[in-house]
């Protein structure tokens, strides 16, 4: 199901990228690799590993323009950024593609492999999250086309040559960008799939959530403009934002990202807030040693009754 509203949204003229745009799209990564290595060599390891994070996510950010053909390359050059890719970030970029489009064609159904994750609790879905990457690529072997698995395999031997380099150089740099791409790749779900569609329904217009806070746009490379990328995936994730002001001003705004949903999902979070909702407004949710009082909107530290040490008569 679509919202009809959608139909009158103008998409098409975001959809094209020019050539100074392709370039800074496909350096994203690599920029965040060279203040890697640079913060590695001075030995400033919090912006290192900040560095090696954002190395991924913007990876992921161009990896999935390309599953889409939206980074404005077709063909065998889109296949070769995917490669090179599948080597820098560890993992097969072709099988996450046969896994992400059919996560488009049906989301949430019973068979989305990618969108499983989405209907499991917070707990649940964080010890999930660690076995998500085998899951893709089992899954993407199974439901590849010849030339698909082909290129997984490539791949897959690409990312064996890489670590082995790394593991064998001794270089403390290189495996503390090994160390926090294991790290991304097994909490990658958490932000990618579970955050934005959590409380969604197969078969609902509103299918995934959306961010409108710039500065949370901003922190994850307009990768959380997901309600807005499942509508129109023919757009490009640097014109997000501005794909998103055109659905606000039709009155089409997907579900918060920071929202609770009602849904009766396996969520402890979620199973607190519906449970206050459903109180009288000026009751107050007692939880162990405190209490939301809804009248003040805040949080009150219970006191101890203190009693009399005095003995009745």
């Amino acid at each position: 199901m679509r919202d009809a509203r959608l139909a009158a949204v103008e998409w098409r003229d975001l959809a094209a990228l020019n050539r100074v745009e392709v370039a800074r799209e496909l350096a994203l990564p690599f920029v965040a690799l060279a203040a890697a290595l640079l913060a590695g060599a001075v030995r400033c390891w919090p912006l290192f590993v900040l560095a090696s994070g954002a190395m991924f996510m913007l990876g992921l950010r161009v990896t999935h323009g390309g599953f889409h053909r939206a980074i404005g390359l077709r063909g065998k050059a889109n296949d070769a950024v995917l490669f090179v890719l599948s080597a820098l970030l560890g993992g097969s970029m072709h099988a996450i593609e046969v896994t992400h489009r059919r996560h488009h064609r049906d989301s949430l159904a019973d068979d989305d492999v990618e969108g499983r994750i989405a209907a499991l609790g917070f707990w649940r879905a964080l010890a999930a999250s660690p076995c998500y990457p085998f899951a893709i690529h089992r899954a993407a072997w199974r439901h590849g086309s010849l030339r698909q698995r082909r290129w997984i395999a490539a791949e897959l031997t690409a990312v064996a040559i890489v670590q082995a380099l790394v593991w064998r150089s001794g270089s403390a740099v290189a495996a503390g960008i090994a160390l926090t791409l294991y790290a991304a790749n097994a909490l990658a779900a958490m932000p990618g799939i579970w955050l934005v569609h959590r409380g969604c329904i197969h078969g609902d217009a509103a299918i995934a959530r959306s961010t409108r806070a710039r500065w949370l746009a901003r922190l994850t490379a307009g990768m959380l403009h997901h309600a807005e990328h499942h509508a129109f995936p023919g757009v490009p994730t640097c014109r997000l934002a501005e794909l998103a002001r055109r659905i606000d001003a039709l009155g089409a705004t997907p579900p918060p990202i920071g929202g609770f949903s009602t849904a009766p999902v396996d969520d402890p979070v979620d199973k607190f807030w519906i449970d206050i909702r459903k109180r009288p407004r000026h009751a107050a949710v007692k939880r162990g040693w405190a209490r939301f009082d809804q009248t003040s909107a805040r949080w009150r530290v219970r006191r101890p009754v203190r009693r009399s040490s005095a003995r009745p008569c």
